[in-house]
């Protein structure tokens, strides 16, 4: 089992992975819910469907720690491809599964390809590109 609080230098409510559920040597499985102390609500009590990507970024950093850079690390999104969006909206209590795959790279930048999934939905999915650094700054 693992303990995600240790394995990402968020905090809450900014971390919204709770659960890995599966990992190998190419592909992290993770589960979210949208909590209602969630910074990324808009003002009607609404999580948008977009800002799954934080999800998705959250699951291939655990995902970055865990095999190629060793730990946790502070990390960024460098950048998004083919991100098609389609639920618009979720509720808090919502239920999210996070699926990412490793497509290469290396602890300063890894490519990931992945989906947030509700139900049987797909929320969002997307290509991105991660970078991590070490605490205090980039390299």
């Amino acid at each position: 089992m693992y303990d995600v609080t240790t394995m990402l230098p968020h905090q809450k409510p900014m971390l919204m992975v709770s659960e890995i559920v599966a990992c190998d040597d190419h592909s992290l499985s993770a589960r979210a819910c949208i909590e209602k102390d969630n910074p990324l609500l808009e003002k009607d009590g609404l999580f948008p469907g977009h800002a799954a990507l934080e999800l998705l970024a959250q699951a291939s950093g655990l995902f970055l720690g865990l095999h190629v850079a060793g730990e946790a690390r502070p990390g960024a999104i460098v950048s998004v491809r083919n991100m098609q969006v389609y639920t618009p909206w979720l509720s808090v209590n919502d239920s999210l599964m996070i699926e990412t795959r490793f497509l290469g790279g290396s602890e300063s930048a890894a490519m990931f390809q992945g989906q947030v999934m509700h139900h049987q939905s797909v929320v969002m999915e997307a290509m991105l590109t991660v970078s991590s650094f070490p605490e205090g700054g980039m390299a």
